[in-house]
Order: C-alpha cells, then structure tokens, then sequence
C-alpha cells in the first residue's frame, strides 16, 4: 500500500504547492504570529472557515473576531487540510508498486490532485457529477479532447476521466498495467 512507502509518507503540501503552483487557489492556515493586512485571507483550521482580514497591523487576533475579520466563502479556495485530505484519499487506491523511486511521487502528486478536484467539485449537498468535459473556451482559446470509450465504461477508470489530473495520471500507470508484448516466432518440439 502507498501510505506505508516511506517515500510517500515524506510528500508534504508544500510539494503539491510547488508541483500545482499555477492550478490552485491556496490560503494559508492563520498563524497567532503573523501580521495581516486588509484584503489577506487565511484558513483558520479549529473551525474550517475562510477569513478576510479587513484592517491593516492585526496580529495575533483570532479570525472569528468579527471587527477585524470576516468570514468568505470557500469557493475555489484551498488549504493545507484540503490536501492532506486528498492525500489519504488517494493512499486507498494509489499502487507505488506501478512507479519506480523517480516517479512515484509525481503519480502521487496527480492521483492526489485529482482527489482535491474531485472534492473541490463536490459542492456537499448540493453535489452534482457533470461527467467528463471534452471541450471548453474561455475567450479566444479554446481546448478540446476525446477520451476513448473504454475508459469512459471502466467502473474503475471512468472515474480518472472526470479531471485532467486524472487523465495525467492514467497516462502515467496505463502502460504499466497493460504492459509490453512481443511477437516471437518459432515452433514447438513435439
């Protein structure tokens, strides 16, 4: 299993920051120490809310207080616990036996990513699946893809279809799980 490779017992947030550092909105968790101004938001991990400081200098002041905080929702925000949680998610179906010591922190990295958006997306209650997307655009780019059929019917790999990180990753164990075949030509001695 995963979470008992000590390789993947060592990987912290801060390496899915840097690996993801363009993809993801992170908050940082309120530290009693540090200095706030307006406009910083923080994580405030005893009651799991999203706070946005309103006054400049505070320190030390907890983020419930309403005078010098407020709390903003959590949309799209992400904190150190939301990737703690993706990485015990993806400890339940992440096979370190498929990567070798180079690359298994990358596929843990993925695997991982694609839990976080797979949650992000969640929505709690109100959770809806919209299934794979195989085109967007967002002014003038636009982006399409086609995923194979297959894997779309795979109760096991149409799951890994519904991010781009899944997709990654899938391209990454793929091969290892089909495995290479070779054409020998001979005959028997009978």
């Amino acid at each position: 299993m995963a979470c008992d490779n000590p390789i993947i017992q060592a990987v912290t947030a801060e390496e899915f920051k840097i690996q993801f550092f363009r993809d993801f909105n992170y908050i940082d968790t309120w530290l009693v120490g540090n200095t706030y101004n307006s406009g910083d938001q923080v994580f405030y991990d005893v009651n799991r809310k999203f706070y946005q400081c309103l006054n400049a200098g505070v320190v030390g002041t907890l983020p419930t207080v309403a005078t010098d905080w407020k709390v903003i929702s959590n949309a799209g925000l992400v904190s150190d616990l939301d990737i703690t949680n993706a990485y015990a998610e993806s400890c339940v179906t992440f096979n370190d036996a498929l990567f070798d010591s180079a690359d298994v922190v990358l596929g843990y990295l993925y695997l991982s990513a694609h839990y976080l958006v797979n949650d992000l997306n969640a929505g709690g209650a109100e959770s809806s699946n919209s299934g794979s997307v195989s085109s967007r655009s967002v002014g003038n780019v636009s982006e399409s893809y086609s995923i194979p059929q297959w894997q779309l019917d795979s109760p096991i790999l149409g799951f890994y279809t519904k991010s781009s990180y899944g997709l990654k990753y899938l391209n990454m164990i793929l091969p290892k799980m089909i495995g290479n075949t070779e054409i020998v030509y001979g005959a028997t001695l009978a």
